[in-house]
């Protein structure tokens, strides 16, 4: 796998640890086994307080995309950027439901091979996997030609790894989503600001993810404003606000308003009508 794509192998140990605990946030069975040995050097290799934004993060698009999948009524689900993440086989999903998973061929291939000798299987789910280049543009065409229906509303997710594009591969990433994306679909994604890559308090884990050779590059400094111009209405929260902080966050939380302060957008989304 590329260095990228061994990212991916990080936040399944930050999972299988969380899974661990008899507090767990979500319990995912095959975390451990997707991580690897590699993965799990790195998160010993971590305090523990640094997993908490991936613990966090992970619960909080849980619980988005079973709103949205629920009370939202979404029958779509699609996992961009999926990486070794199993939410399409660890969440009860209403029956009906569709969910896709895109991402590199080498990333998808090597989770099929450990959950297929698992014997993992979807709950109450379609799933479909689908390899391609996201940084192209061709795979909007792809998911529909596997079974995604434009016209209906989707559950989107862009979980942890647009802060690896430039601005333009993130432009149009989003531009392409929007493009697809029916009215009532919603949009789920984390991004840091530009404070984020040069202040103090966040310049260790930039210079760790630089050294590991997959550096942050991505930022929005204004996601509301941003997505307004594709035509969605968006609202910001971060790790440890009252909505993301499941009494694990373990630092004071700033207001999501504060300027100078670097902020790391979680990131949620509803399509208007004619947007």
């Amino acid at each position: 796998m590329t260095d990228l794509g061994a990212t991916a192998r990080w936040t399944a140990a930050a999972r299988a640890i969380e899974t661990n605990r008899q507090d767990a946030l979500f319990e995912d069975p095959w975390a451990a086994e997707l991580a690897g040995d590699e993965g799990r050097r790195w998160a010993e290799s971590r305090a523990p307080e640094s997993l908490a934004p991936m613990i966090v993060r992970t619960r909080f698009f849980d619980d988005f995309l079973l709103h949205a999948t629920t009370a939202g009524g979404a029958t779509q689900v699609v996992l961009l950027g999926a990486g070794l993440d199993t939410r399409a086989l660890r969440l009860a999903w209403p029956a009906g439901t569709s969910v896709f998973e895109v991402d590199q061929p080498e990333v998808i291939h090597e989770k099929e091979e450990v959950l297929g000798g698992a014997g993992a299987s979807a709950r109450g789910a379609r799933l479909v996997r689908l390899c391609t280049d996201l940084s192209g543009n061709t795979w909007p065409g792809q998911l529909v030609d596997v079974g995604l229906d434009p016209h209906a509303a989707v559950a989107w997710l862009a979980e942890g790894f647009l802060f690896y594009l430039d601005g333009d591969a993130i432009g149009g990433l989003l531009g392409r989503v929007s493009a697809l994306a029916a009215a009532g679909s919603v949009l789920g994604f984390d991004i840091p600001d530009r404070a984020v890559l040069t202040h103090p308090l966040t310049r260790p884990w930039i210079e760790m993810q630089a050294a590991a050779g997959a550096p942050w590059i991505g930022t929005i400094d204004d996601p509301v404003a941003y997505l307004a111009t594709l035509g969605w209405e968006a609202t910001l929260s971060r790790c440890g606000a009252a909505d993301a902080h499941y009494g694990r966050w373990p630092l004071p939380v700033d207001s999501v308003a504060a300027r100078g302060l670097p902020q790391h957008w979680l990131v949620t989304a509803r399509k208007r009508q004619g947007g």
